[in-house]
Formats: structure tokens, C-alpha cells, sequence
């Protein structure tokens, strides 16, 4: 039997599956898609300037976050409240604080100024954006970020005297800065 004799037509020769394996592919597809879409996750992090290691926890646009701290002048707890609206992107929208006093905002320009007498003290509502915050860390003044039942307690993270950079970014730009220090 001579070449040209053979039909070679697709009808004749039945289907052929361009991937040998193709449940294979699906797969892998399906492990890239859920890969792509856990890495594009939101994630507050809180980057110190030594070597120690990034801490963060998951978020979504509209979660609220806050700092807890001892005001260094007052003597009194200070929480800062944040919002987050996407990668590098916050707002500060209350403040919630026991005492006026030096460094503590009071003036109408700045919010909307409430006394809360139930509890003892003054909330000022407020919109300030961030693209990111940093705090120094002291023993003093206590610093922690507290989102739902977590609290982390920075000083003991990262020690005294660390400047600490918080903020906001998708869970892949984290891999990729752990990968690449």
C-alpha cells in the first residue's frame, strides 16, 4: 500500500486530540486561576526596618482596622481608626481618645467633634487619607494594630525603637517582596 492510496481525511482517521491529557490541563488551569485569585487578595502589612519578619493579616475594601496606643504627653489610650479602600489606600475616620490635650485634634477643621459622655470620651470623625502610615515603636506608648480578635503587639514584634511602615497591598507584591529579600 502506497501512500497515495491511504485517505488521510479526518473522517477516516477519527478525531485527534491536540492535548494527549487534557483533564491534566483543566488542572492546571483551574490551580492557576485559584492561585491568581488568592495571590490578588488584600493584605495589611506591617514592614519594620530590620530584618525581621513582615507581619500581616487579610483584608477586604471597606474593612476597618485600628491603632491602640498610650499617649506620650496625656498618659491616656488613643485609637485611630482606618478603612481600607484598596492597595495603598486608607482613610483615617475616627479618632477616639480620653483627654485633650497636646497632639490630640479638637479643632472643628478637622472632623466632626463628639463628646461621648456614656463612655468618658471624645470622638472625632474625620477623613484623611493614607497611602501608608509608619510608627515608631516605644515601650511607653504601648502600639498595637487590632483588626477583628487579633491584636498585634508591635513593640513585641519588633522591639523598641523600630520604625514600622504600615500598609496596604495585594498578597502577591508580598510573596514577591519575601522572595526577593
Amino acid at each position: 500500500m502506497d501512500h497515495t492510496s491511504t485517505d488521510r481525511t479526518p473522517a477516516s482517521t477519527g478525531a485527534r486530540s491536540f492535548y494527549k491529557r487534557p483533564s491534566f490541563v483543566l488542572l492546571l488551569l483551574i490551580l492557576l486561576a485559584a492561585f491568581g485569585w488568592y495571590g490578588d487578595r488584600l493584605l495589611v502589612v506591617m514592614i519594620p526596618e530590620n530584618d525581621r519578619a513582615v507581619s500581616s493579616f487579610p483584608v477586604s475594601i471597606g474593612e476597618e482596622w485600628h491603632y491602640h496606643y498610650k499617649h506620650s504627653v496625656q498618659q491616656t489610650p488613643v485609637d485611630e481608626y482606618f478603612r481600607v479602600n484598596g492597595v495603598n489606600d486608607m482613610t483615617m475616620t475616627h479618632t477616639t481618645y480620653e483627654s485633650l490635650g497636646v497632639g490630640l485634634p479638637y479643632d472643628p477643621s478637622e472632623g466632626k467633634f463628639t463628646s461621648l459622655k456614656k463612655d468618658g470620651k471624645f470622638d472625632l470623625e474625620m477623613n484623611r487619607p493614607y497611602r501608608s502610615l509608619q510608627f515608631r515603636t516605644a515601650v511607653q506608648a504601648m502600639p498595637k494594630i487590632v483588626h477583628k480578635d487579633t491584636t498585634f503587639d508591635l513593640c513585641a514584634l519588633y522591639g523598641q525603637g523600630t520604625l514600622v511602615e504600615v500598609k496596604v497591598i495585594k498578597r502577591y507584591q508580598l510573596w514577591l517582596m519575601t522572595l526577593f529579600q
